[in-house]
């Protein structure tokens, strides 16, 4: 009788001390969720893959309805430079500096040979991905206008001279920190006074 509870009950052991453990590690606070700490094995090795299996569950599966339309690329190139440029940054075009403190950092897109699928392109800039730095713009973008985005970032290897110079901060057009350019309207008082319809100031 003994021996016929000896195996169950040192399985249940193990599970017990595989649960709590973790939990141990955890109360104790003894990670440190720094973004300067780079992350150890089990989490760079562990966590990539889970994010895969769970983007490509969910990530539509039909092609982008405006893949390689020029009027798509154009607004796409828009609306990445507005939001995605100053943390991925672009071929030929730095990432703006609080781009060096992610963790984990922000990949690079549009790199030759990319065989992400377009679905999941757009399922992660739709949904974003938690404990990322990846928001969702899905709540802000319709699902046309993610698509033109996943458009442009296909086309991204072929960037032209002019787009890559009109994602750069450009001196004088608004106001721009470290490469994050911004539209910034000038306050009333900086703004030259507009003469009325009689000539006068």
């Amino acid at each position: 009788m003994k021996n016929k509870w000896m195996i169950p009950l040192s399985f249940v052991g193990g599970v017990l001390v595989t649960l709590l453990v973790p939990i141990l590690v955890l109360a104790l606070g003894a990670i440190n969720m720094g973004a300067d700490v780079k992350p150890g094995l089990i989490e760079r090795t562990i966590a990539p893959w889970a994010v895969d299996r769970s983007v490509e569950k969910r990530s539509p599966k039909e092609k982008n309805p405006y893949a390689g339309e020029p009027a798509a690329i154009a607004t796409g190139l828009d609306h990445y430079r507005e939001n995605c440029v100053i943390c991925h940054g672009a071929p030929d075009v730095a990432a703006a500096e609080l781009s060096k403190g992610i963790n984990p950092p922000a990949p690079l897109l549009g790199k030759e040979g990319d065989d992400t699928p377009d679905g999941e392109l757009f399922w992660v800039i739709k949904h974003g991905i938690r404990m990322t730095a990846m928001p969702a713009f899905g709540p802000t973008h319709t699902d046309e206008e993610i698509w033109k985005i996943v458009a442009f970032i296909r086309h991204l290897p072929e960037l032209t001279a002019q787009e890559r110079a009109s994602m750069r901060p450009q001196d004088g057009a608004g106001a721009h920190h470290h490469g994050a350019e911004t539209n910034a309207v000038p306050d009333k008082a900086e703004q030259p006074i507009q003469p009325d319809h009689h000539g006068t100031p």
